[in-house]
């Protein structure tokens, strides 16, 4: 009897394995919605000078985006979707820190501006 289950029990594990992988599969419209988002994320990065600020991220989301194009030609959607998911979050990682680098260097100015007006006023406030 128990033999006789065993290859029942071996089909609905791996039935049961097949599941999650099936669930993971993406269609085409979804995985060209991820390129354009990943898409439009670059593009932003560059409007925020990434490449300058934050060169490491933005050159990994140019590869994952490269990588997810390079996949869209192949039709492979699942792996699309995957890349260009990984393009976005490294360009919107990319001009994060970017806004920040600049952000960061405007407040140093404005510091540097205020000193040197104290320097100006004196101690008394007078110049």
């Amino acid at each position: 009897m128990i033999r006789r289950c065993i290859p029942l029990l071996m089909l609905v594990l791996a039935l049961a394995l097949c599941v999650p992988a099936a669930a993971a599969v993406v269609d085409r419209g979804s995985a060209e919605l991820e390129l354009a988002q990943a898409m439009t994320a670059m593009q932003a990065a560059e409007r925020d000078d990434a490449a300058r600020y934050a060169p490491a991220d933005y050159d990994e989301a140019g590869a994952m985006l490269d990588a997810a194009r390079q996949a869209s030609a192949r039709g492979a959607w699942t792996e699309l979707a995957t890349y260009a998911e990984r393009a976005k979050v490294a360009a919107d990682l990319a001009s994060a820190k970017a806004r920040r680098q600049r952000a960061e260097a405007a407040t140093a100015e404005i510091q540097r501006s205020v000193d040197t007006l104290r320097a100006q006023l004196g101690p008394g406030g007078q110049p």
